[in-house]
């Protein structure tokens, strides 16, 4: 199957020149190179917009710099609207990628055969990065998305030592919103009716879950390719546990456990995997009411978008291909992942 290997990036930073620098450079040395770099500065107080500008005679650019602070996934819905290519690489600006990593990328959908047409995204393996020049360590970051019956998401082998353990390629559940590699043709299947590619409705966290629960429900799949390399600050570390986490963090987290159910989440999914949703609910509810109440607003944020949420969810489940059976064995299976052959 002849496939285009014409894409753009897109990068959304707010206060991260200390890494940008790094993470453009390595974008101007990817083999191939991006018809452009989209770079959406939202409304840095740092130097990131003139760092960025930097990188305009080595790679084509446009950059967009906003007055106010829209979120990831506001910010990323500007990218996109801009974007014109048949793909688009989602890349945090904590964020490093080996020349080859796209080249891998595209190499393992030419050899997916038949099954490359229903292929939506692509991902690599990230490890954790140091310093600001972004320099890999032995620690695994990402090797794709897993999911659980209680409604969780994990990068795969995060926190993990990269000792070979995920070095097959293999169907995942998604890829992490840190450098996904996304076919357009499927963004826009599943883009809102309102136009928004990502519900702003989000702000920031668990947006790459939610558009890839979107993907799978349209039948649409995500390919873990392992030697497309790259390394990744990780800013949110989950093994560190919540408390340790930032208080905003924390309150979108709490709220967008909730709305990507709302909005993704079928009664068939819900029977399935009752009662491991249920009881984290209660824990999840249970720590706002007690030892976390900074985070109880984000319930009544739920409640207050729950039209926005509801008119998402018909939207959503009025337009699924994919059986219920099917997208429940992604949860039920502890984090199931299928072997594919791409070499």
């Amino acid at each position: 199957m002849s496939t285009s290997r014409n894409f753009d990036v897109i990068v959304v930073t707010h206060n991260h020149v200390g890494t940008l620098r790094a993470c453009l450079g390595a974008i101007a040395g990817l083999d191939p190179a991006p018809n452009e770099l989209i770079v959406i500065d939202n409304a840095s107080g740092d130097a990131s917009a003139e760092t960025a500008r930097e990188f305009g005679g080595r790679v084509p650019l446009r950059l967009l710099r906003l007055d106010e602070n829209t979120g990831f996934a506001g910010a990323v819905n500007l990218g996109l609207g801009m974007s014109r290519a048949p793909w688009v690489l989602l890349l945090n600006p904590d964020c490093a990628l080996q020349p080859d990593y796209v080249s891998h990328l595209f190499d393992a959908l030419a050899a997916a055969g038949e099954a490359a047409g229903t292929v939506g995204s692509l991902t690599g393996r990230l490890r954790r990065a140091a310093g600001p020049e972004l320099i890999a360590t032995p620690v695994l970051d990402a090797a794709g998305m897993i999911v659980t019956p209680a409604g969780r998401h994990f990068d795969r082998g995060s926190g993990e030592p990269d000792d070979g353990r995920y070095s097959q390629p293999a169907w995942v559940f998604g890829g992490t919103g840190a450098a996904t590699l996304y076919r357009r043709a499927a963004l826009d299947d599943v883009r809102y009716a309102d136009g928004q590619f990502l519900p702003e409705s989000f702000f920031a966290f668990r947006e790459d879950a939610e558009l890839a629960w979107r993907l799978q429900l349209r039948g649409w799949s995500c390919v873990y390719v392992p030697e497309a390399a790259g390394a990744h600050r990780r800013g949110l570390q989950p093994e560190r546990g919540r408390r340790r986490q930032e208080r905003m963090i924390r309150w979108h987290s709490v709220k967008n456990r909730f709305l990507l159910r709302i909005h993704c989440a079928s009664l068939w999914w819900h029977i399935r995997c009752f009662p491991w949703w249920l009881i984290r609910d209660l824990l999840v509810i249970g720590a706002c009411v007690t030892v976390e109440p900074g985070s109880l607003s984000a319930l009544g944020a739920v409640w207050k978008g729950r039209r926005d949420a509801l008119a998402r969810r018909r939207w959503v489940l009025g337009r699924r291909r994919t059986g219920g059976q099917r997208i429940t064995r992604w949860f039920r299976k502890g984090g199931w992942v299928d072997e594919v052959d791409t070499t």
